[in-house]
């Protein structure tokens, strides 16, 4: 089935580098910085520059260049607190988070930032993470099955009084959250992004996202995405999530600079993380 094109504007996000080792897995000199100082202005600047969100990235320890992080939703959070208009999405593993609890944190950040708050739910990659804290590692579609249950439980907490969830993976029981998130007829709780390439990513966010990313796939691949993800949606008796694209810039003088860069970053891959990467997803 065909879709008219969507009258929203496009809207502009950045990854915020709130791990060290940059954003390329290469050992090219890095640009960015980790550290609060530094993604405090780098806020202000793409909120000065028409940038309307940031997404922080979530990691719990060391693994293939990224070895220090901030953890997302307290560092989203200053950033929210740094800024006027920007919102940010904090990243969160469901199996390491209870709903509930999240709901807490989201409401008391959205109006501590008058209604900018908003989640990315990642239903997680890297085993190791997982294991190291002694919590089990789900079969791939699990995981994705789990991470519906959360975000249906937390759109639970944040829209209902007395919220009720008898779920395989997250119980619920007469919970009313006060106060709730700021609500209105477009925002009724705070935005709820998801990523993921699979038939189950897809599956997810057409029955409950409110925002799908797609990352790594050519034009033919993004729009197979978009097609099966409103499919889903359609099955569901729901409107279709509005969609995000990850791509990658490099910017520089010229072209022929940025074309230079381009090959270092390939010529010095850092193929050890590389590998190790592919060997944990």
């Amino acid at each position: 089935m065909s879709h008219p094109p969507s009258a929203d504007p496009v809207r502009f996000a950045y990854w915020v580098p709130n791990v060290s080792g940059g954003l390329v897995t290469s050992t090219i000199e890095q640009r960015t910085d980790w550290g609060y100082d530094y993604n405090r202005e780098l806020a202000v600047l793409a909120e000065n520059n028409g940038f309307d969100y940031a997404l922080s990235q979530v990691r719990y320890m060391a693994s293939y260049g990224a070895e220090f992080q901030h953890e997302s939703t307290s560092f989203s959070l200053a950033l929210l607190l740094a800024t006027q208009r920007l919102k940010v999405i904090a990243a969160v593993h469901p199996g390491l988070w209870h709903p509930g609890v999240l709901a807490k944190l989201g409401a008391t950040a959205d109006h501590l930032s008058n209604g900018r708050f908003a989640v990315n739910v990642v239903s997680g990659w890297f085993k190791d993470e997982f294991t190291a804290l002694g919590e089990p590692w789900l079969e791939h579609d699990e995981r994705y099955r789990r991470s519906e249950e959360f975000i249906r439980a937390l759109r639970a907490v944040w829209t209902e009084d007395h919220a009720e969830l008898a779920g395989d993976f997250y119980r619920i029981r007469d919970f009313s959250l006060k106060p709730k998130p700021i609500a209105s007829p477009e925002r009724p709780h705070p935005e709820i992004f998801q990523g993921g390439n699979s038939t189950a990513a897809r599956q997810m966010a057409g029955r409950v996202s409110d925002w799908y990313f797609s990352n790594g796939k050519d034009f033919d691949g993004v729009t197979e995405q978009i097609q099966d993800v409103r499919t889903a949606a359609e099955r569901a008796g729901r409107t279709p999530p509005r969609f995000g694209l990850n791509g990658f810039l490099i910017a520089r003088d010229t072209e022929a600079e940025a074309r230079d860069t381009l090959r270092e970053i390939v010529a010095k891959a850092d193929t050890e993380a590389v590998h190790g990467f592919g060997s944990a997803v």
